[in-house]
């Protein structure tokens, strides 16, 4: 399990982390098990509450039960993502969870709208919490918030170039894994459990999206080697 605080420069920074769940023992259970990973935890009963919740505290993940009373889990996604007074937080990422494994072709829809990852009911508390820790970290990866490993004893990289380096590794990585993901879905596809091919297609959209912020940090790079 990794640790749920970030180094930047002299100062940490606690992950945030909203539920939302109709359900009490969810949230009970939640409350234990993500606050026990480090998680300052919100919590919200329904999809309009969860949205102005968000809204207000500003999570650094969202956790959303897909069926709730008043809206679905993809009407939630899609007033985060398209309605104008959740500008400011339509890119926090979501982990889904849902009981129907008939909903494939809305949770598919929710990849395309920037959902991160989901989870069937049932599930383990260890696997949530794993789950949305690599969520997080991905998307601090993105978001440009964390920093690369330090090398050879030093805190910072020491120049352009020596970011570079290991941005080109990193290039190279997501672009091969999103490449082994996509040949898996062309060619298994018949093999694979749908659960499976969810699994594989969150990847294969992850990796994409940080392929292309990769690259546009790479070109920001190379202006700065040549100047």
């Amino acid at each position: 399990m990794m640790g749920l605080w970030v180094n930047e420069g002299a100062s940490t920074m606690k992950y945030k982390l909203l539920l939302v769940d109709d359900n009490v023992d969810m949230l009970l259970i939640g409350k234990r098990i993500f606050g026990r990973a480090g998680y300052d935890f919100y919590t919200a009963r329904n999809g309009h509450e969860g949205l102005e919740s968000a809204k207000f505290h500003k999570p650094d993940v969202i956790v959303l039960d897909f069926i709730l009373p008043d809206i679905t889990g993809k009407q939630f996604i899609q007033k985060l993502h398209t309605q104008p007074q959740y500008e400011s937080i339509r890119n926090i990422p979501i982990v889904v969870l849902t009981a129907k494994a008939d909903e494939v072709d809305n949770l598919m829809e929710c990849y395309r709208m920037g959902m991160r990852a989901f989870l069937n009911k049932p599930f383990g508390h260890r696997e949530l919490v794993n789950v949305v820790d690599n969520v997080v970290r991905l998307s601090k990866l993105e978001s440009n918030k964390m920093q690369p490993p330090p090398r050879n004893g030093k805190s910072h990289p020491t120049s352009a170039e020596h970011e570079t380096e290991w941005m080109d590794d990193l290039s190279l990585a997501t672009s091969t894994i999103a490449s082994l993901c996509k040949q898996l879905f062309d060619n298994e596809m018949g093999n694979l459990t749908e659960q499976q091919k969810m699994d594989v297609y969150a990847v294969y959209n992850s990796s994409k999206r940080m392929s292309r912020i990769l690259n546009r940090k790479n070109e920001k790079l190379d202006s700065l080697v040549s100047n």
